[in-house]
């Protein structure tokens, strides 16, 4: 038996915050978010809606209120001419429900993640981020609440993964490239008792 692609993608996906300054095609980038409306949505209620940006005056605002990777702040903060091309924007919609299952943004934000690596993209998703000013940049209305946001683009890195049983603080070694730590599946695998 074969290992399928979508299993290759999934176990390739690393969050990629170094990017090329090559524009994506809005075709790509509807069909990303043709799969995320497609996640599966607690009682169906489908309340996310999702803002793109990639015109660079707005990405440079939105880049402002970002900060990315925490654990090796600031070196990982895409310097000038590696940022991200553009933006999903993830949005509750206050219309459709009043007590969002966040689980369906999850869901939404890793069908993003899957499809960007598609389309040999890669993306981020960041939750460190100013809303307020995000809010105010976009002048998104107050029906939306911001939930958390995705840096995508095409890569200029590939981060590398480590399996570690301890460790969860991903690091950069001597030649810059970004190490990821993930348990290993003996640790989370339980069959049929714990």
């Amino acid at each position: 038996m074969t290992e399928n692609n979508l299993y290759k993608l999934i176990i390739r996906r690393r969050s990629i915050r170094l990017f090329k300054q090559k524009k994506v095609s809005f075709d790509i980038i509807e069909k990303i978010i043709d799969c995320a409306r497609l996640a599966p949505s607690a009682a169906n209620l489908q309340f996310i809606d999702y803002l793109v940006v990639d015109k660079d005056a707005l990405n440079k605002k939105v880049f402002a209120a970002l900060t990315f990777a925490a654990y090796i702040y600031p070196k990982r903060t895409p310097p000038n001419g590696r940022e991200p091309t553009f933006y999903i924007i993830l949005l509750v919609n206050r219309h459709r429900t009043k007590e969002p299952n966040l689980r369906d943004i999850g869901l939404a934000a890793e069908n993003i993640l899957i499809s960007l690596l598609t389309f040999n993209l890669g993306g981020c998703c960041l939750q460190n981020i100013d809303k307020d000013k995000i809010r105010k940049e976009l002048k998104i209305s107050d029906n939306y609440e911001i939930d958390s946001l995705i840096a995508a683009g095409y890569p200029d890195e590939a981060p590398r993964l480590e399996t570690d049983s301890v460790n969860v603080k991903y690091w950069l070694d001597d030649n810059d490239c970004l190490h990821v730590p993930k348990r290993p599946l003996k640790d989370v695998l339980h069959y049929n008792n714990i």
